[in-house]
């Protein structure tokens, strides 16, 4: 059951990514550089955990952990990006893109830092974790820039909203794995469900409209 509910998410995820990286590559690739370099580093790595499924144990974790650090770090820059592209629009002042670089940059090594005695995979996932946290963090000032803006922009909206939801999703989700064993299934579903519908939306939000909707705009 559990590894039928796994290759329905690689499926359906691996198809929205798709549906994702073709919007993005039919123009709004140079607006959004960095939503493009992570969506098409996220086909990339789901793709090769398809392929090393059989691979021994540690070899997968291995891999795991350095895949999520790299996610991790393209989504930092991913919402830097578009706090700076909101930034341009909003009534508020701006935090500068440098000290935001970095603030990510100070807390990964800190977290890194204060972490080096645990077991790897404990020291991953509580390094990830922290990482997902600042990241939602960054993503409320974006929001926040988002909603004051003279004129809003509704796909820069719904990107911020559907990266919020996955961040969310994988924060609850890590939390959930970590109280209980027979939390397991449930932490992973809350994960992979929010992430699905994170894709979701960006495609929504990136696709582009059809001539007659563009005209009544």
């Amino acid at each position: 059951m559990q590894q039928a509910l796994q290759y329905g998410a690689w499926a359906i995820g691996l198809w929205l990514n798709l549906q994702v990286i073709s919007a993005l590559v039919r123009g709004s690739y140079r607006q959004y550089p960095f939503v493009f370099a992570y969506s098409v580093a996220l086909f990339l790595s789901t793709t090769i955990e398809i392929g090393i499924k059989a691979a021994p144990k540690q070899v997968r974790y291995n891999y795991y952990w350095t895949d999520e650090i790299i996610l991790d770090i393209l989504v930092f820059c991913l919402v830097i990006a578009l706090i700076g592209q909101a930034a341009q629009h909003s009534r508020q002042k701006p935090i500068e893109r440098k000290w935001l670089v970095v603030a990510a940059a100070f807390i990964f090594t800190v977290s890194v830092a204060i972490r080096s005695g645990l077991p790897l995979n404990l020291r991953m996932t509580l390094i990830s974790r922290d990482l997902n946290i600042c990241a939602v963090i960054l993503d409320l000032i974006l929001w926040s820039l988002l909603v004051t803006a003279r004129r809003p922009n509704r796909t820069l909206m719904l990107l911020s909203g559907g990266l919020g939801l996955q961040l969310t999703g994988a924060i609850m989700g890590e939390q959930l794995r970590q109280l209980a064993h027979s939390l397991l299934l449930m932490g992973s579903l809350l994960e992979v469900t929010t992430g699905l519908l994170a894709l979701f939306i960006w495609w929504r939000a990136l696709r582009p409209l059809p001539a007659p909707t563009r005209a009544a705009a």
